[in-house]
């Protein structure tokens, strides 16, 4: 799951792609999932993919099959920790911090220097800017509440801060032909990285867990979720 919060504005270089076409023998949508009766519509999960293409610098035909399962487990762990908080609202940003970001993303992709080509490149991944903001929001409610509720739970060492240092970036700079860098220098941002990654097992523990007790049922089969047959044709992709 965390792997989908990390998506960050600043590495955003999109290019045009082609439009994702339904799953061969699909044309109506329907019921792929379902978390404690809320049901996550093959429409969800299409714009879910979708979103996650604009996201990755993906073109939409691109997305594998494994890609597209994946999206799908993003849309049933959101709603397994949409119930953890309650509030529909907790921790959601505001509409003018989701537009400085909307305007940030735009002043980092070459076709948001206009509206025009801007609507297009959204519209070629099937989205507009409401949608595009929306799904903004989601990530980032997300990102907030797991940090939230996380990182108070981390605790990383001076002594873990230098076995990083010594034993994995200098190699690292070495293997590269990079000068060593103080480790004054790098502190705080190898604390920052080792609690991420500490996030990230807590998030994925919590998650397993969650998914053991909640009433999630599919269609498809989705590693780490259940392992129900997969449904002809649904999934799509290679």
């Amino acid at each position: 799951m965390r792997r989908i919060l990390q998506f960050t504005i600043a590495c955003l270089l999109l290019s045009l792609t082609a439009s994702l076409p339904l799953p061969a023998g699909e044309v109506i949508d329907g019921v792929v999932a379902s978390v404690n009766r809320q049901p996550i519509l093959l429409s969800d999960w299409q714009e879910a993919i979708a979103f996650e293409a604009f996201m990755q610098q993906k073109p939409q035909d691109a997305m594998s099959k494994a890609d597209r399962l994946l999206a799908l487990q993003h849309l049933i762990d959101r709603e397994l920790l949409k119930r953890e908080m309650g509030d529909p609202g907790y921790m959601a940003p505001s509409d003018e911090v989701l537009a400085r970001d909307v305007a940030q993303l735009r002043a980092q992709v070459p076709q948001g220097s206009d509206d025009v080509s801007w609507r297009q490149l959204l519209a070629g991944y099937g989205l507009n800017e409401n949608l595009l903001r929306e799904h903004l929001r989601t990530q980032f409610q997300v990102m907030n509440f797991v940090e939230v509720r996380l990182r108070p739970n981390v605790h990383v060492n001076d002594e873990e801060i230098d076995s990083y240092y010594r034993n994995q970036l200098l190699a690292d700079l070495r293997s590269n032909g990079a000068a060593a860098v103080p480790l004054a220098e790098v502190k705080s941002r190898i604390r920052e990285l080792l609690t991420q990654q500490r996030i990230d097992e807590l998030l994925d523990a919590w998650l397993h867990n969650l998914r053991q007790q909640e009433d999630i049922h599919s269609s498809i089969s989705i590693p780490g979720v259940n392992t129900a047959a997969e449904a002809p044709g649904v999934a799509g992709g290679n």
